[in-house]
């Protein structure tokens, strides 16, 4: 068993479904949640003319009253669900714990959608799973999340792109990570365009405020470049602002492609953070 997936997270796991189905249940049903029903909905399509052989079951009684007339119901087939997880795998994402909270936020997200009836697959820049379609094959989504290589940089299209080919359904696409980058996070929600979206933030609050100390060396994540930077209050007033407008920006590039945003902190409790990110 790896430390990523360790006992302790397979007892989160133990809980999570009914403490997610008990909070479904309290908003009145699983509509807002992307993987609350079973395999889609079967929804009412048209009438015919009733025929020898018909079950009476299928017989529309209120247009008989109304019309005098034998009609019957048919229905849409249902609609089978799929849950796309993309994980950012960039270096940025090896800080302040943010990597392992993305990991197992896509592998209890995952979990769920099985449990739901879904077919789920995971992807990143390096590569994606196969659609998995049944609990019994969930190690195989835990597999695939481990063996997700570490990228330069946050590639969410190029992750889109390696995703399986969508089968027809509704289609559910969660975007795990920090989003430093406003560009790549844009062009991949225009690639889903016909998905229901999520963008999920996994970010630290020390990442969104200035130390208290007169000079700190930063490097980038990405690039490995250094420098030493002094800070006294208009620098920490600057460096506030400035997270504030990072916050507020990668907001607005998710509501502008109609995708829900989250915010999740990395020491977040795992059955919190999954509520967040079904229920808001």
């Amino acid at each position: 068993m790896s430390h990523l997936f360790d006992e302790a997270f397979r007892r989160r796991l133990s809980v999570l479904k009914r403490v997610v189905a008990r909070a479904l249940a309290g908003r009145g049903g699983g509509g807002r949640s992307p993987i609350a029903e079973r395999g889609g909905r079967i929804e009412f399509a048209d009438h015919r003319a009733y025929a020898a052989g018909d079950e009476l079951s299928t017989i529309d009684w209120a247009v008989y009253a109304r019309l005098e007339k034998l009609v019957v119901k048919e229905f849409e087939a249902p609609r089978e669900s799929q849950l796309l997880l993309i994980v950012d795998r960039s270096r940025s994402m090896g800080l302040f714990d943010k990597q392992q909270c993305a990991l197992r936020l896509a592998a209890a997200l995952g979990w769920l959608g099985l449990a739901a009836g879904a077919r789920v697959s995971v992807a990143s820049a390096g590569g994606a799973s196969r659609w998995v379609a049944a609990p019994e094959r969930f190690p195989e989504l835990l597999d695939a999340l481990e063996r997700m290589p570490v990228s330069e940089t946050a590639d969410f299209p190029q992750a889109v792109q390696r995703a399986p080919a969508a089968a027809g359904g509704r289609r559910t696409a969660i975007l795990l990570g920090d989003f430093y980058e406003t560009e790549p996070l844009a062009r991949s929600l225009a690639g889903l365009a016909r998905a229901q979206k999520v963008c999920v933030q996994v970010i630290a609050p020390d990442e969104l405020h200035a130390p208290e100390a007169a000079a700190v060396r930063v490097s980038d994540a990405e690039t490995g470049e250094a420098r030493v930077v002094h800070l006294d209050a208009s620098v920490r007033a600057r460096f506030h602002e400035q997270a504030e407008q990072f916050l507020t920006e990668r907001e607005q590039v998710a509501h502008r492609h109609n995708a829900r945003f989250v915010r999740v902190n990395p020491a977040d409790d795992l059955v919190q953070a999954v509520e967040r990110v079904l229920l808001g």
